[in-house]
């Protein structure tokens, strides 16, 4: 989807003119300055971007890039995803529904496989008793050799039986450590890993499955306020921290909803059964109350301030895509940065 652009800070530097270069970690550098310069995830089909446009081997992404960072503009997430689609520069994508999919098949074989065992387990249990009481009928044989005979065997057989079941114990376990850990796995795929909130695919997941129930929803795009001031003031492990306190925060006053961590220093709610008007009656409760806590930064008693954000909420329309929407309420999020930031506007 395409985003808005906001505006470089005056302090920000140019859009760099990359030249090709011998030393590939000076490469490695460029690439990363240019990503934390426009506020870009270090994803691989970002850092394919911009190792195009450093060395030079995407002139149609590089023309792209210039087109869309004229005036002093950033490059944004949006600008990012337009122009590797348009221009071919794609990383290889990681086929999220095939994943998805063999995640399924894997607990469903699990699934299967411990009722397996289980089964097994009962019916090895049920022969070892016919065995037993087999082998205490077997004391009313008078021949004593073909009774010993027969005891050695059945008393063999029974602690193979016996040996099975431990086995089936053991595979039992195991089976209960994979099926764990497939749930594990599952819960990390839509989770962010700084904030512990629900991640983008987890929002898109359950915006696709409340549309599918026919459900009315209204969703609110968050962009937390002059950001990278905090990062470039005082640095990124206290920008990652303000981050994971503004989650906490937005996701206390919002705990009947489903609040994600979109990307960077954007989130987004997902308001179901509900009017955007409702909505952002609720965002603005949020945007206050945060913005009524006065930081510092815990080891240095250093000020940070009031840490405010910018949100525009709308309406799903019928049939709409979460990509559809969730460009409207970008729209409307920059104007309400354009408008002075620290305030919510509806659409």
């Amino acid at each position: 989807m395409t985003l808005h652009q906001h505006p470089r800070p005056e302090s920000a530097a140019p859009v760099p003119q990359f030249a090709p270069t011998a030393d590939p970690f000076r490469i490695f550098r460029e690439i990363g300055g240019f990503l934390q310069e426009h506020r870009l995830e270090p994803t691989p089909s970002n850092y394919l971007l911009v190792h195009q446009l450093i060395t030079r081997t995407n002139a149609a992404a590089a023309a792209a890039v210039a087109a869309a960072t004229g005036d002093g503009l950033r490059l944004t997430q949006g600008d990012a995803d337009r122009i590797v689609a348009e221009t071919g520069g794609a990383a290889p994508a990681v086929d999220d529904e095939k994943q998805k999919a063999e995640r399924e098949e894997a607990a469903r074989q699990m699934e299967s496989f411990a009722a397996i065992v289980e089964k097994t387990r009962s019916d090895v249990e049920v022969y070892r008793q016919d065995l037993a009481e087999s082998a205490a009928q077997l004391e009313s044989v008078t021949d004593s050799a073909v009774l010993d005979k027969l005891i050695a065997i059945t008393s063999s057989m029974i602690e193979r039986t016996r040996k099975a079941e431990r086995q089936l114990d053991e595979a039992t376990e195991e089976a209960n450590v994979l099926r764990g850990k497939l749930a594990c796995a599952s819960h990390e795929a839509q989770t962010d890993p700084l904030t512990g909130l629900p991640n983008r695919r987890a929002f898109e997941a359950r915006y696709t499955e409340l549309r599918a129930q026919g459900k009315d929803v209204s969703l609110a795009l968050c962009d937390v306020d002059r950001f990278k001031g905090i990062n470039d003031a005082h640095g990124h492990d206290v920008g990652d921290r303000v981050l994971k306190l503004f989650a906490k925060l937005l996701a206390g006053q919002c705990d009947k909803y489903l609040v994600a961590r979109f990307g960077g220093e954007e989130f987004v709610i997902l308001f179901q059964d509900m009017l955007a008007a409702e909505a952002m009656r609720i965002v603005d409760q949020a945007r206050e109350s945060i913005a009524s806590r006065s930081l510092r930064v815990r080891d240095t008693h250093e000020v940070i301030g009031n840490v405010t954000f910018s949100a525009g909420v709308t309406e799903a329309m019928v049939a709409e895509s979460a990509a559809h929407v969730l460009k409207r309420a970008d729209r409307l999020l920059y104007r309400a940065k354009q408008r002075g930031r620290g305030r919510t506007e509806i659409g």
